[in-house]
Protein backbone atom coordinates (compact mmCIF):
# COMPACT_ATOMS: atom_id res chain seq x y z
CA UNK A 1 0.00 0.00 0.00
CA UNK A 2 2.81 2.40 0.81
CA UNK A 3 4.57 1.64 -2.47
CA UNK A 4 1.36 2.57 -4.32
CA UNK A 5 1.08 5.73 -2.23
CA UNK A 6 4.63 6.68 -3.21
CA UNK A 7 3.82 6.08 -6.87
CA UNK A 8 6.19 3.11 -7.17
CA UNK A 9 3.57 0.42 -7.85
CA UNK A 10 0.16 0.32 -9.52
CA UNK A 11 -3.03 0.65 -7.51
CA UNK A 12 -5.84 -1.88 -7.68
CA UNK A 13 -8.26 0.82 -8.83
CA UNK A 14 -7.94 4.45 -9.80
CA UNK A 15 -11.13 6.51 -9.83
CA UNK A 16 -10.57 9.52 -12.08
CA UNK A 17 -12.41 12.51 -13.47
CA UNK A 18 -14.51 13.37 -10.43
CA UNK A 19 -14.58 15.98 -7.69
CA UNK A 20 -13.58 14.56 -4.31
CA UNK A 21 -15.22 15.96 -1.21
CA UNK A 22 -12.96 17.08 1.64
CA UNK A 23 -15.10 17.31 4.81
CA UNK A 24 -12.36 19.12 6.72
CA UNK A 25 -12.38 22.12 4.35
CA UNK A 26 -15.79 21.60 2.68
CA UNK A 27 -14.08 21.74 -0.73
CA UNK A 28 -14.53 19.70 -3.89
CA UNK A 29 -11.11 18.74 -5.21
CA UNK A 30 -10.67 17.71 -8.83
CA UNK A 31 -8.39 14.74 -8.38
CA UNK A 32 -8.17 11.00 -8.80
CA UNK A 33 -8.31 8.45 -5.99
CA UNK A 34 -5.98 5.44 -5.84
CA UNK A 35 -7.26 2.35 -4.02
CA UNK A 36 -5.23 -0.61 -2.75
CA UNK A 37 -6.45 -3.49 -0.59
CA UNK A 38 -9.74 -1.70 0.06
CA UNK A 39 -8.18 1.56 1.28
CA UNK A 40 -7.54 4.95 -0.25
CA UNK A 41 -3.76 5.26 -0.59
CA UNK A 42 -3.37 8.45 -2.58
CA UNK A 43 -4.85 11.32 -4.55
CA UNK A 44 -3.83 12.40 -8.03
CA UNK A 45 -2.76 10.36 -11.05
CA UNK A 46 -1.76 6.75 -10.39
CA UNK A 47 -1.19 3.73 -12.51
CA UNK A 48 -3.78 1.08 -11.73
CA UNK A 49 -4.96 -2.34 -12.80
CA UNK A 50 -8.42 -0.82 -13.32
CA UNK A 51 -9.30 2.73 -14.28
CA UNK A 52 -12.84 3.96 -13.52
CA UNK A 53 -13.75 7.27 -15.13
CA UNK A 54 -16.55 9.15 -13.34
CA UNK A 55 -16.00 12.37 -15.24
CA UNK A 56 -18.05 15.28 -13.90
CA UNK A 57 -19.43 13.37 -10.90
CA UNK A 58 -19.06 14.17 -7.22
CA UNK A 59 -17.29 11.65 -4.98
CA UNK A 60 -18.40 11.47 -1.37
CA UNK A 61 -17.51 9.21 1.54
CA UNK A 62 -20.03 6.41 2.03
CA UNK A 63 -23.15 7.36 3.95
CA UNK A 64 -23.48 6.28 7.59
CA UNK A 65 -26.76 5.85 9.42
CA UNK A 66 -26.16 7.50 12.78
CA UNK A 67 -28.69 5.42 14.69
CA UNK A 68 -30.94 2.61 13.49
CA UNK A 69 -32.85 -0.39 14.73
CA UNK A 70 -32.73 -2.67 11.72
CA UNK A 71 -35.65 -4.69 13.07
CA UNK A 72 -38.17 -2.06 11.91
CA UNK A 73 -37.58 -3.13 8.32
CA UNK A 74 -38.40 -6.75 9.29
CA UNK A 75 -35.35 -7.78 7.22
CA UNK A 76 -32.54 -10.03 8.38
CA UNK A 77 -29.15 -8.41 8.09
CA UNK A 78 -28.20 -9.73 4.62
CA UNK A 79 -31.47 -8.51 3.08
CA UNK A 80 -31.11 -5.19 4.90
CA UNK A 81 -27.60 -4.61 3.53
CA UNK A 82 -28.75 -5.60 0.04
CA UNK A 83 -31.54 -3.03 0.35
CA UNK A 84 -29.55 0.00 1.53
CA UNK A 85 -26.26 -0.33 -0.38
CA UNK A 86 -27.71 1.10 -3.63
CA UNK A 87 -28.75 4.18 -1.65
CA UNK A 88 -25.12 4.85 -0.73
CA UNK A 89 -25.32 3.61 2.87
CA UNK A 90 -22.17 1.63 3.57
CA UNK A 91 -22.25 1.69 7.38
CA UNK A 92 -24.73 1.90 10.24
CA UNK A 93 -24.65 2.22 13.99
CA UNK A 94 -27.33 -0.24 15.09
CA UNK A 95 -29.05 -0.49 18.43
CA UNK A 96 -30.81 -3.88 18.14
CA UNK A 97 -32.94 -3.48 21.23
CA UNK A 98 -35.82 -5.47 19.78
CA UNK A 99 -33.58 -8.48 19.19
CA UNK A 100 -32.33 -8.05 22.74
CA UNK A 101 -35.86 -8.06 24.07
CA UNK A 102 -36.57 -11.36 22.33
CA UNK A 103 -33.24 -13.19 22.63
CA UNK A 104 -31.10 -11.33 25.12
CA UNK A 105 -27.42 -10.76 24.40
CA UNK A 106 -27.02 -13.95 22.38
CA UNK A 107 -29.23 -12.36 19.71
CA UNK A 108 -26.75 -9.49 19.41
CA UNK A 109 -23.85 -11.95 19.29
CA UNK A 110 -25.49 -13.77 16.41
CA UNK A 111 -26.16 -10.50 14.59
CA UNK A 112 -22.53 -9.46 14.99
CA UNK A 113 -21.35 -12.81 13.65
CA UNK A 114 -23.60 -12.54 10.58
CA UNK A 115 -22.47 -8.94 9.96
CA UNK A 116 -18.83 -10.00 9.71
CA UNK A 117 -19.59 -11.86 6.48
CA UNK A 118 -21.10 -8.87 4.64
CA UNK A 119 -19.63 -6.00 2.56
CA UNK A 120 -20.70 -3.43 5.10
CA UNK A 121 -19.61 -1.75 8.32
CA UNK A 122 -22.23 -2.82 10.83
CA UNK A 123 -21.47 -1.18 14.16
CA UNK A 124 -23.58 -2.66 16.96
CA UNK A 125 -24.42 -1.25 20.37
CA UNK A 126 -24.81 -3.51 23.38
CA UNK A 127 -28.47 -2.89 23.97
CA UNK A 128 -29.50 -2.76 27.61
CA UNK A 129 -33.13 -3.07 26.62
CA UNK A 130 -34.87 -6.29 27.62
CA UNK A 131 -37.94 -5.52 29.65
CA UNK A 132 -39.07 -2.02 28.73
CA UNK A 133 -40.62 -1.39 32.14
CA UNK A 134 -41.64 -2.97 35.42
CA UNK A 135 -44.96 -3.82 33.81
CA UNK A 136 -43.50 -6.29 31.31
CA UNK A 137 -43.73 -9.95 32.28
CA UNK A 138 -41.48 -11.09 29.46
CA UNK A 139 -38.17 -10.04 28.01
CA UNK A 140 -34.69 -11.47 28.27
CA UNK A 141 -32.02 -10.37 30.70
CA UNK A 142 -29.37 -7.89 29.57
CA UNK A 143 -27.42 -6.73 32.59
CA UNK A 144 -24.12 -4.96 33.11
CA UNK A 145 -22.16 -8.23 33.03
CA UNK A 146 -23.68 -9.25 29.69
CA UNK A 147 -23.11 -5.79 28.23
CA UNK A 148 -19.47 -5.79 29.28
CA UNK A 149 -19.06 -9.20 27.63
CA UNK A 150 -20.56 -7.91 24.36
CA UNK A 151 -18.19 -4.98 24.36
CA UNK A 152 -15.20 -7.22 25.11
CA UNK A 153 -15.98 -10.18 22.86
CA UNK A 154 -18.14 -8.81 20.03
CA UNK A 155 -16.66 -5.35 19.61
CA UNK A 156 -19.81 -3.46 20.56
CA UNK A 157 -19.52 0.30 20.11
CA UNK A 158 -20.90 1.07 23.55
CA UNK A 159 -24.22 0.90 25.40
CA UNK A 160 -27.64 1.45 23.84
CA UNK A 161 -31.25 0.54 24.42
CA UNK A 162 -31.88 3.17 27.11
CA UNK A 163 -35.53 3.63 26.22
CA UNK A 164 -36.80 4.06 29.77
CA UNK A 165 -35.54 7.57 30.43
CA UNK A 166 -37.03 7.82 33.92
CA UNK A 167 -34.79 5.02 35.24
CA UNK A 168 -31.74 6.94 34.02
CA UNK A 169 -32.90 10.24 35.51
CA UNK A 170 -33.73 8.71 38.89
CA UNK A 171 -30.44 6.81 38.86
CA UNK A 172 -31.61 3.24 39.32
CA UNK A 173 -28.64 1.09 40.26
CA UNK A 174 -28.94 -1.51 37.49
CA UNK A 175 -29.23 1.16 34.80
CA UNK A 176 -26.21 3.07 36.08
CA UNK A 177 -24.26 -0.20 36.18
CA UNK A 178 -25.12 -0.80 32.51
CA UNK A 179 -23.97 2.71 31.58
CA UNK A 180 -20.76 2.22 33.55
CA UNK A 181 -20.10 -0.97 31.57
CA UNK A 182 -19.38 1.24 28.53
CA UNK A 183 -16.02 2.11 30.14
CA UNK A 184 -15.41 5.21 28.07
CA UNK A 185 -17.23 4.05 24.93
CA UNK A 186 -20.37 5.78 23.73
CA UNK A 187 -23.76 5.65 25.47
CA UNK A 188 -26.72 6.37 23.19
CA UNK A 189 -30.20 7.18 24.43
CA UNK A 190 -33.83 8.11 23.85
CA UNK A 191 -34.97 11.18 25.76
CA UNK A 192 -38.08 12.71 24.13
CA UNK A 193 -39.23 15.79 26.00
CA UNK A 194 -36.41 15.66 28.57
CA UNK A 195 -35.24 19.19 29.36
CA UNK A 196 -34.03 21.44 32.20
CA UNK A 197 -32.96 19.68 35.41
CA UNK A 198 -34.13 16.28 34.16
CA UNK A 199 -31.83 16.68 31.16
CA UNK A 200 -29.01 17.64 33.51
CA UNK A 201 -29.54 14.39 35.40
CA UNK A 202 -29.79 12.39 32.18
CA UNK A 203 -26.49 13.79 30.92
CA UNK A 204 -24.82 13.45 34.31
CA UNK A 205 -25.65 9.73 34.23
CA UNK A 206 -23.42 9.45 31.15
CA UNK A 207 -25.80 9.39 28.18
CA UNK A 208 -24.34 11.29 25.23
CA UNK A 209 -26.95 11.39 22.45
CA UNK A 210 -30.65 11.54 21.69
CA UNK A 211 -32.58 10.36 18.64
CA UNK A 212 -36.03 11.41 19.82
CA UNK A 213 -36.09 15.21 20.26
CA UNK A 214 -39.61 16.57 19.94
CA UNK A 215 -38.94 20.21 19.16
CA UNK A 216 -36.46 22.82 17.99
CA UNK A 217 -36.22 24.29 21.50
CA UNK A 218 -35.48 20.89 23.02
CA UNK A 219 -32.78 20.16 20.45
CA UNK A 220 -31.20 23.55 21.05
CA UNK A 221 -30.95 22.97 24.79
CA UNK A 222 -29.42 19.55 24.27
CA UNK A 223 -26.86 20.88 21.81
CA UNK A 224 -25.97 23.76 24.13
CA UNK A 225 -25.24 21.20 26.81
CA UNK A 226 -22.95 19.22 24.50
CA UNK A 227 -25.31 16.40 23.60
CA UNK A 228 -25.29 14.81 20.17
CA UNK A 229 -28.64 15.03 18.39
CA UNK A 230 -29.64 12.57 15.67
CA UNK A 231 -32.07 13.97 13.12
CA UNK A 232 -34.52 11.11 12.71
CA UNK A 233 -36.15 10.35 9.38
CA UNK A 234 -38.23 7.34 10.32
CA UNK A 235 -41.61 6.33 8.96
CA UNK A 236 -44.00 7.26 11.75
CA UNK A 237 -41.60 9.14 13.98
CA UNK A 238 -39.69 11.96 12.32
CA UNK A 239 -38.10 15.11 13.65
CA UNK A 240 -36.01 16.28 10.69
CA UNK A 241 -38.36 19.04 9.61
CA UNK A 242 -38.41 20.49 13.14
CA UNK A 243 -34.68 20.13 13.73
CA UNK A 244 -33.06 21.11 10.42
CA UNK A 245 -33.30 24.83 11.34
CA UNK A 246 -30.89 24.03 14.17
CA UNK A 247 -28.29 23.04 11.57
CA UNK A 248 -28.97 26.06 9.39
CA UNK A 249 -28.71 28.58 12.22
CA UNK A 250 -26.04 27.09 14.45
CA UNK A 251 -23.99 24.78 12.28
CA UNK A 252 -23.72 21.03 12.11
CA UNK A 253 -21.49 20.23 15.07
CA UNK A 254 -22.87 17.24 17.05
CA UNK A 255 -25.56 16.52 14.43
CA UNK A 256 -26.04 13.41 12.32
CA UNK A 257 -28.79 11.72 10.31
CA UNK A 258 -30.70 8.67 11.50
CA UNK A 259 -33.33 6.40 9.94
CA UNK A 260 -34.51 4.95 13.23
CA UNK A 261 -37.98 3.40 12.87
CA UNK A 262 -37.86 3.57 9.06
CA UNK A 263 -39.89 0.75 7.59
CA UNK A 264 -39.32 -1.26 4.44
CA UNK A 265 -41.91 0.51 2.32
CA UNK A 266 -40.38 3.91 3.10
CA UNK A 267 -36.98 2.73 1.86
CA UNK A 268 -38.55 1.40 -1.33
CA UNK A 269 -40.46 4.59 -2.07
CA UNK A 270 -38.23 7.33 -0.64
CA UNK A 271 -34.78 5.99 0.13
CA UNK A 272 -32.48 5.80 3.12
CA UNK A 273 -29.78 8.30 4.16
CA UNK A 274 -29.94 9.68 0.61
CA UNK A 275 -33.47 10.84 1.41
CA UNK A 276 -32.13 12.68 4.47
CA UNK A 277 -29.67 14.48 2.19
CA UNK A 278 -32.38 15.47 -0.27
CA UNK A 279 -34.59 16.82 2.50
CA UNK A 280 -31.77 18.74 4.15
CA UNK A 281 -30.60 20.43 0.95
CA UNK A 282 -34.19 21.22 -0.08
CA UNK A 283 -34.65 22.98 3.26
CA UNK A 284 -31.60 25.20 2.74
CA UNK A 285 -28.72 23.22 4.28
CA UNK A 286 -25.67 23.29 2.04
CA UNK A 287 -24.77 20.01 0.27
CA UNK A 288 -21.41 20.04 2.04
CA UNK A 289 -22.94 20.35 5.51
CA UNK A 290 -25.52 17.70 4.66
CA UNK A 291 -22.81 15.26 3.55
CA UNK A 292 -20.86 15.80 6.76
CA UNK A 293 -23.99 14.96 8.77
CA UNK A 294 -24.44 11.90 6.55
CA UNK A 295 -20.90 10.59 6.95
CA UNK A 296 -18.14 12.42 8.79
CA UNK A 297 -20.10 13.32 11.94
CA UNK A 298 -21.56 9.87 12.60
CA UNK A 299 -18.16 8.31 11.94
CA UNK A 300 -16.66 10.60 14.58
CA UNK A 301 -19.34 9.96 17.17
CA UNK A 302 -19.38 6.19 16.85
CA UNK A 303 -15.64 5.75 16.59
CA UNK A 304 -15.53 4.53 12.99
CA UNK A 305 -11.94 5.66 12.80
CA UNK A 306 -11.35 4.86 9.13
CA UNK A 307 -14.66 6.11 7.74
CA UNK A 308 -16.09 9.55 6.99
CA UNK A 309 -13.22 10.84 4.82
CA UNK A 310 -11.66 9.91 1.50
CA UNK A 311 -8.18 10.71 2.72
CA UNK A 312 -5.21 8.35 2.26
CA UNK A 313 -5.37 5.68 4.95
CA UNK A 314 -9.16 5.64 5.10
CA UNK A 315 -11.38 2.78 3.99
CA UNK A 316 -12.41 3.16 0.36
CA UNK A 317 -16.16 3.62 0.86
CA UNK A 318 -17.09 5.86 -2.06
CA UNK A 319 -20.42 7.18 -3.30
CA UNK A 320 -20.46 8.54 -6.86
CA UNK A 321 -23.09 11.27 -7.19
CA UNK A 322 -24.18 12.74 -10.56
CA UNK A 323 -25.43 15.88 -8.79
CA UNK A 324 -25.82 17.47 -5.35
CA UNK A 325 -29.58 17.79 -5.31
CA UNK A 326 -30.95 14.28 -5.80
CA UNK A 327 -28.07 12.38 -4.12
CA UNK A 328 -28.95 9.20 -6.03
CA UNK A 329 -25.69 7.28 -6.42
CA UNK A 330 -24.63 6.05 -9.84
CA UNK A 331 -22.02 3.81 -8.18
CA UNK A 332 -21.25 2.73 -4.64
CA UNK A 333 -17.94 1.25 -3.48
CA UNK A 334 -17.45 -0.48 -0.15
CA UNK A 335 -13.89 -1.19 0.89
CA UNK A 336 -12.75 -0.62 -2.68
CA UNK A 337 -15.27 -3.01 -4.28
CA UNK A 338 -18.09 -1.86 -6.55
CA UNK A 339 -21.15 -3.08 -4.63
CA UNK A 340 -24.00 -1.16 -6.29
CA UNK A 341 -24.67 0.52 -9.61
CA UNK A 342 -27.65 2.49 -10.95
CA UNK A 343 -29.83 1.70 -7.96
CA UNK A 344 -29.12 -2.04 -7.80
CA UNK A 345 -26.76 -4.16 -5.77
CA UNK A 346 -24.20 -6.00 -7.88
CA UNK A 347 -24.98 -9.69 -8.36
CA UNK A 348 -23.42 -12.02 -5.75
CA UNK A 349 -22.17 -9.06 -3.72
CA UNK A 350 -24.15 -9.79 -0.56
CA UNK A 351 -23.84 -13.41 0.62
CA UNK A 352 -26.83 -15.12 2.17
CA UNK A 353 -26.71 -15.51 5.94
CA UNK A 354 -29.09 -17.73 7.88
CA UNK A 355 -29.79 -17.33 11.58
CA UNK A 356 -29.59 -20.48 13.72
CA UNK A 357 -32.66 -22.57 14.45
CA UNK A 358 -32.94 -21.36 18.04
CA UNK A 359 -33.76 -17.87 16.72
CA UNK A 360 -36.89 -19.29 15.13
CA UNK A 361 -38.53 -20.43 18.34
CA UNK A 362 -40.79 -17.61 19.36
CA UNK A 363 -43.45 -18.24 21.94
CA UNK A 364 -44.67 -20.66 24.56
CA UNK A 365 -48.43 -20.21 24.70
CA UNK A 366 -50.76 -23.09 25.49
CA UNK A 367 -53.56 -22.79 22.93
CA UNK A 368 -55.86 -24.89 25.11
CA UNK A 369 -55.93 -21.94 27.50
CA UNK A 370 -56.95 -19.46 24.80
CA UNK A 371 -60.50 -19.09 23.57
CA UNK A 372 -63.09 -16.39 22.81
CA UNK A 373 -63.81 -16.04 26.53
CA UNK A 374 -60.18 -14.95 27.05
CA UNK A 375 -61.00 -11.61 25.42
CA UNK A 376 -64.43 -10.97 26.90
CA UNK A 377 -65.37 -7.79 28.71
CA UNK A 378 -68.73 -6.96 30.24
CA UNK A 379 -70.86 -5.10 27.71
CA UNK A 380 -72.74 -2.42 29.65
CA UNK A 381 -74.47 -0.22 27.10
CA UNK A 382 -73.72 3.43 27.51
CA UNK A 383 -71.27 3.06 30.41
CA UNK A 384 -68.26 5.35 30.53
CA UNK A 385 -65.05 3.42 29.94
CA UNK A 386 -61.32 4.12 29.87
CA UNK A 387 -59.62 3.60 26.49
CA UNK A 388 -56.26 4.03 24.84
CA UNK A 389 -56.64 6.67 22.14
CA UNK A 390 -54.10 6.69 19.32
CA UNK A 391 -53.82 9.58 16.88
CA UNK A 392 -54.03 9.18 13.12
CA UNK A 393 -50.26 9.43 12.68
CA UNK A 394 -49.46 7.41 15.79
CA UNK A 395 -47.54 10.28 17.38
CA UNK A 396 -49.83 10.56 20.42
CA UNK A 397 -51.16 7.78 22.62
CA UNK A 398 -53.53 9.15 25.26
CA UNK A 399 -55.89 7.98 27.97
CA UNK A 400 -59.52 8.96 27.33
CA UNK A 401 -62.82 8.45 29.12
CA UNK A 402 -65.70 7.92 26.74
CA UNK A 403 -69.08 6.32 26.42
CA UNK A 404 -69.03 2.70 25.36
CA UNK A 405 -71.47 1.01 22.98
CA UNK A 406 -70.77 -2.59 21.96
CA UNK A 407 -71.64 -1.96 18.32
CA UNK A 408 -69.49 1.16 17.96
CA UNK A 409 -66.60 0.45 15.51
CA UNK A 410 -64.65 3.48 16.72
CA UNK A 411 -63.63 1.53 19.81
CA UNK A 412 -62.08 -1.94 19.68
CA UNK A 413 -61.11 -4.72 22.03
CA UNK A 414 -57.38 -4.95 22.73
CA UNK A 415 -55.42 -7.76 24.35
CA UNK A 416 -51.81 -8.78 24.84
CA UNK A 417 -50.42 -12.17 25.86
CA UNK A 418 -47.06 -12.66 27.53
CA UNK A 419 -44.71 -14.45 25.15
CA UNK A 420 -43.57 -16.96 27.77
CA UNK A 421 -46.54 -17.00 30.11
CA UNK A 422 -48.16 -20.10 28.57
CA UNK A 423 -51.34 -18.10 28.10
CA UNK A 424 -51.71 -17.31 31.81
CA UNK A 425 -51.15 -13.54 31.54
CA UNK A 426 -53.62 -11.77 29.27
CA UNK A 427 -53.94 -8.01 29.53
CA UNK A 428 -57.28 -6.65 28.33
CA UNK A 429 -58.11 -3.11 27.27
CA UNK A 430 -59.99 -0.90 24.83
CA UNK A 431 -58.56 1.21 22.03
CA UNK A 432 -59.95 3.98 19.86
CA UNK A 433 -58.45 5.29 16.64
CA UNK A 434 -57.98 2.02 14.73
CA UNK A 435 -61.59 1.68 13.59
CA UNK A 436 -61.82 -2.07 13.06
CA UNK A 437 -65.40 -2.79 11.97
CA UNK A 438 -65.18 -6.60 11.83
CA UNK A 439 -62.63 -9.36 12.31
CA UNK A 440 -59.29 -9.12 14.10
CA UNK A 441 -55.65 -8.34 13.46
CA UNK A 442 -52.78 -9.70 15.52
CA UNK A 443 -48.99 -9.46 15.63
CA UNK A 444 -45.90 -10.67 17.45
CA UNK A 445 -44.20 -7.33 16.65
CA UNK A 446 -45.04 -5.50 19.85
CA UNK A 447 -42.30 -3.25 21.13
CA UNK A 448 -41.23 -3.76 24.66
CA UNK A 449 -41.71 -7.43 25.43
CA UNK A 450 -42.65 -8.40 21.85
CA UNK A 451 -45.56 -10.38 23.18
CA UNK A 452 -48.64 -11.34 21.17
CA UNK A 453 -50.99 -8.41 20.64
CA UNK A 454 -54.46 -8.60 19.08
CA UNK A 455 -57.20 -6.08 18.28
CA UNK A 456 -60.73 -7.30 17.63
CA UNK A 457 -63.96 -5.72 16.55
CA UNK A 458 -67.08 -5.40 18.68
CA UNK A 459 -69.01 -7.48 16.17
CA UNK A 460 -70.70 -10.71 17.22
CA UNK A 461 -67.68 -12.76 16.08
CA UNK A 462 -65.06 -10.38 17.42
CA UNK A 463 -63.75 -12.48 20.31
CA UNK A 464 -63.77 -15.65 18.19
CA UNK A 465 -61.71 -13.90 15.53
CA UNK A 466 -59.26 -12.71 18.20
CA UNK A 467 -58.77 -16.27 19.44
CA UNK A 468 -58.28 -17.52 15.88
CA UNK A 469 -55.74 -14.79 15.17
CA UNK A 470 -53.67 -15.77 18.22
CA UNK A 471 -53.83 -19.43 17.23
CA UNK A 472 -52.65 -18.55 13.72
CA UNK A 473 -49.66 -16.62 15.09
CA UNK A 474 -48.57 -19.58 17.19
CA UNK A 475 -49.01 -22.06 14.35
CA UNK A 476 -47.03 -19.95 11.86
CA UNK A 477 -44.17 -19.33 14.29
CA UNK A 478 -44.73 -15.58 14.66
CA UNK A 479 -45.68 -12.78 12.34
CA UNK A 480 -48.77 -10.73 11.54
CA UNK A 481 -52.24 -11.90 10.56
CA UNK A 482 -55.69 -10.69 9.50
CA UNK A 483 -58.75 -12.77 10.40
CA UNK A 484 -62.46 -12.52 9.59
CA UNK A 485 -65.14 -15.05 10.53
CA UNK A 486 -62.40 -17.33 11.93
CA UNK A 487 -60.68 -17.42 8.53
CA UNK A 488 -57.14 -16.16 7.95
CA UNK A 489 -57.37 -13.62 5.12
CA UNK A 490 -53.70 -12.69 4.96
CA UNK A 491 -50.52 -13.27 6.92
CA UNK A 492 -46.82 -12.44 6.98
CA UNK A 493 -44.50 -14.93 8.61
CA UNK A 494 -41.72 -13.49 10.78
CA UNK A 495 -39.97 -16.64 11.94
CA UNK A 496 -36.89 -14.94 13.39
CA UNK A 497 -38.11 -14.18 16.89
CA UNK A 498 -41.54 -13.24 15.58
CA UNK A 499 -40.14 -9.88 14.42
CA UNK A 500 -37.91 -10.55 11.38
CA UNK A 501 -38.52 -12.28 8.06
CA UNK A 502 -36.24 -14.66 6.18
CA UNK A 503 -37.44 -13.25 2.84
CA UNK A 504 -35.73 -10.76 0.58
CA UNK A 505 -36.99 -7.18 0.49
CA UNK A 506 -39.14 -7.46 -2.64
CA UNK A 507 -40.87 -10.67 -1.54
CA UNK A 508 -41.54 -9.31 1.92
CA UNK A 509 -42.90 -6.08 0.49
CA UNK A 510 -45.48 -7.99 -1.56
CA UNK A 511 -46.65 -9.92 1.48
CA UNK A 512 -46.91 -6.75 3.57
CA UNK A 513 -48.97 -5.06 0.84
CA UNK A 514 -51.42 -7.98 0.82
CA UNK A 515 -51.59 -7.96 4.62
CA UNK A 516 -52.36 -4.25 4.85
CA UNK A 517 -54.93 -4.44 2.07
CA UNK A 518 -56.74 -7.24 3.89
CA UNK A 519 -56.75 -5.15 7.06
CA UNK A 520 -58.11 -2.13 5.18
CA UNK A 521 -60.95 -4.32 3.92
CA UNK A 522 -62.05 -4.80 7.54
CA UNK A 523 -62.87 -1.09 7.72
CA UNK A 524 -59.67 0.05 9.41
CA UNK A 525 -59.22 3.77 8.93
CA UNK A 526 -55.45 4.08 9.45
CA UNK A 527 -53.08 3.32 6.55
CA UNK A 528 -50.65 0.95 8.32
CA UNK A 529 -52.61 -0.62 11.19
CA UNK A 530 -49.90 -3.02 12.36
CA UNK A 531 -47.63 -0.08 13.02
CA UNK A 532 -50.11 1.06 15.67
CA UNK A 533 -50.19 -2.31 17.39
CA UNK A 534 -46.45 -1.96 17.82
CA UNK A 535 -46.88 1.39 19.57
CA UNK A 536 -49.69 0.43 21.92
CA UNK A 537 -47.57 -1.74 24.19
CA UNK A 538 -44.38 0.28 24.71
CA UNK A 539 -44.98 0.90 28.40
CA UNK A 540 -42.38 3.64 28.88
CA UNK A 541 -43.96 6.49 26.93
CA UNK A 542 -47.08 8.49 27.81
CA UNK A 543 -49.85 8.01 28.31
CA UNK A 544 -51.84 4.78 28.49
CA UNK A 545 -50.41 1.50 27.17
CA UNK A 546 -51.35 -2.18 27.18
CA UNK A 547 -49.23 -4.86 28.86
CA UNK A 548 -49.83 -8.47 29.84
CA UNK A 549 -50.81 -7.06 33.26
CA UNK A 550 -53.52 -4.94 31.66
CA UNK A 551 -53.89 -1.26 30.73
CA UNK A 552 -51.22 0.80 32.48
CA UNK A 553 -51.01 4.56 32.92
CA UNK A 554 -47.26 4.97 32.53
CA UNK A 555 -47.32 8.56 33.80
CA UNK A 556 -48.84 7.70 37.17
CA UNK A 557 -47.50 4.11 37.12
CA UNK A 558 -50.89 2.62 37.96
CA UNK A 559 -53.11 -0.02 36.43
CA UNK A 560 -56.11 1.41 34.60
CA UNK A 561 -59.27 -0.70 34.56
CA UNK A 562 -60.97 -0.11 31.18
CA UNK A 563 -64.39 -0.34 32.84
CA UNK A 564 -63.59 2.18 35.53
CA UNK A 565 -63.59 5.63 33.91
CA UNK A 566 -62.94 8.73 36.00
Amino acid sequence: MLSVARGEAPADISVIGGKVFSPATKEWIETGIAIKNGFVVGWGEHEAHEIIDVRGAYISPGFIDGYVSMEYTKLWIDAFVDMVLPHGTTAVAADPYQLTSVFGVRGIEELASAADKLPFTFGIYASSFAQSSQFDTTGEHAGAVEIAKLIRDSGALGVGGLLNQSTVITGEDDVLAKIAAARGLRVVGHAPGVTASQLDAYLSAGVESDVACLSYEEAMEKRRKGMWVFLRNGTTRQNMAELLPVAKSYGIRNLAFSTDERELESIFTSGHIDECLRAAVASGVSPEDALIMASTNPAEFHGFGRLGYLSPGYQADLVILPNLTEFRPSMVFQKGTLVARSGKTMVFTVPKTSPPSWMQEIAHVDLTKIGPESFSLPQPRGQMVKAISISQNGANVREVDREFHPDDPSINRLAILGRKSLGKDIGIGLVEGIGLEEGAIASTVARGPHSLIVVGSNSINGTEDMAQAIAALIQMGGGQVVVKNREVLASVGLPIGGIISTLGASELREELHALNQAAQNLGIGVPQPFRYLDLLCLAVMPELRITSLGSINVVNLIKADPLQAN
